[in-house]
């Protein structure tokens, strides 16, 4: 009897522990919790993106990342890693452009030509310049900094390019939807001011092909752009890199 009355509490227990609505999935121990969604495991065996100065590099308000992960994010361009070092509270210098030039990467790794420096445009300094270099010179002066640019890209500034005060108007070069690796583009899409704007521009760039687009196009392009670069200066947790220096 005792054993008949067991089996008939743990069918009922096994039956109502398996119950779901038709279609819905079980929920995983951690769905549903703001703690456990919001929760990022690392892992320390791959690649990290500085967050403090190279040792002997901070003086004068200067903090450099490390040179040698410097030459490896030069060598390429890196989206994703560039919105994460523009992120608020970052220990970067910020250099401010006074005139447009040319993108030129005189560590001789890639950069994005045709999208010139703005005046006004911020960068971040990644590696102080000097005559005896030994580099390709561009013009007189050889001296000035290695800097990341909002697009991922790197490039060569030279001395009386910049300032270091903030201008009245700060201009960002254009960050390529496209180049943003996955995780990080279904972020931004979450946030509805971004999903609006990348619905707009989606629409109104439809069919076309590069180099022939519509006003609309270009303007919803640039408004995607701004709401992007609006919410990274918001200050949110970002999704680690997809590709690393």
């Amino acid at each position: 009897m005792r054993t008949i009355f067991g089996c008939l509490i743990l069918g009922l227990v096994t039956a109502c522990g398996s119950a779901l609505p038709e279609g819905e999935p079980a929920m995983s121990p951690a769905a549903g919790t703001d703690r456990a969604a919001d929760k990022v495991v690392e892992d320390p065996s791959k690649p990290r993106i500085p967050t403090q100065c190279a040792r002997g590099k901070k003086h004068r308000g200067e903090c450099l990342p490390p040179p040698g992960w410097v030459k490896r994010l030069c060598d390429d361009v890196y989206p994703d890693v560039a919105l994460h070092m523009f992120t608020p509270g970052t220990p970067w210098k910020r250099l401010y452009m006074l005139a447009r030039a040319e993108p030129f990467n005189a560590s001789g790794g890639a950069s994005l030509l045709g999208d010139k420096l703005e005046r006004g445009e911020e960068v971040i300094a990644l590696k102080r310049r000097s005559e005896s270099d030994g580099q390709i010179q561009v013009g007189d002066n050889n001296a000035g900094y290695d800097v990341l640019r909002w697009n991922g890209a790197c490039a060569t500034i030279h001395d009386g390019d910049f300032a270091e005060d903030r201008p009245g108007r700060i201009v960002q070069s254009k960050v390529e939807w496209r180049r943003l690796g996955l995780p990080l583009r279904q972020q931004l899409e979450a946030h509805p001011p971004i999903a609006a704007a990348y619905e707009a521009r989606r629409k109104s760039c439809h069919g076309f092909s590069m180099g022939k687009v519509t006003g609309d196009c270009e303007a919803n392009d640039k408004l995607l752009m701004e709401e992007v670069v609006r919410y990274i200066q918001s200050g949110p947790r970002l999704p680690a890199a997809s590709r690393m220096p």
